[in-house]
């Protein structure tokens, strides 16, 4: 009889830990950047970084931020990465509103586990300013500045 009711108890425990969004994906997402060429810096609007592409982050997903990814000579790229409802933590809200009803789903939705970072690949390709500078000097030496 007691065997029964332990049972039960872990299967009831089981379901309520699946219930929740946080718990099913979490507050935090990886995501990962890397350019062309490689060996750029990541910074990130709201303090995150890393130092060579390619690399991972691991941010809030409750943020939406702009990546800069910078490389001395090549020019500088800017990605916005936006914070969104996810299908999986929609599930997980509904899941936190049956179980655990406004409070649950209001933990849910603050620490962002019903959300999630788009795109989480970032690939950028980052164009050479030495070669940009070498273009606008042929395209002005080939002018007829004189009239000639």
């Amino acid at each position: 009889m007691f065997a029964g009711y332990r049972i039960v108890i872990s299967l009831l425990s089981l379901f309520l830990v699946q219930g929740c969004a946080t718990s099913q994906q979490g507050t935090q997402q990886v995501v990962n950047f890397t350019s062309i060429p490689a060996g750029a810096y990541v910074k990130t609007s709201h303090g995150f970084s890393c130092s060579l592409t390619p690399c991972k982050i691991t941010l809030p997903r409750n943020k939406s931020f702009e990546a800069v990814i910078s490389k001395p000579g090549f020019t500088t790229e800017r990605v916005k990465v936006n914070s969104g409802p996810s299908g999986f933590g929609a599930v997980g809200a509904v899941g936190s509103a049956l179980i655990g009803g406004v409070v649950a789903t209001g933990y849910d939705v603050y620490k962002g586990g019903v959300f999630e970072l788009t795109p989480n690949v970032i690939e950028v390709k980052m164009q050479s300013t030495s070669a940009m500078v070498l273009e606008e000097v042929r395209g002005i030496s080939n002018m007829n500045l004189f009239g000639e």
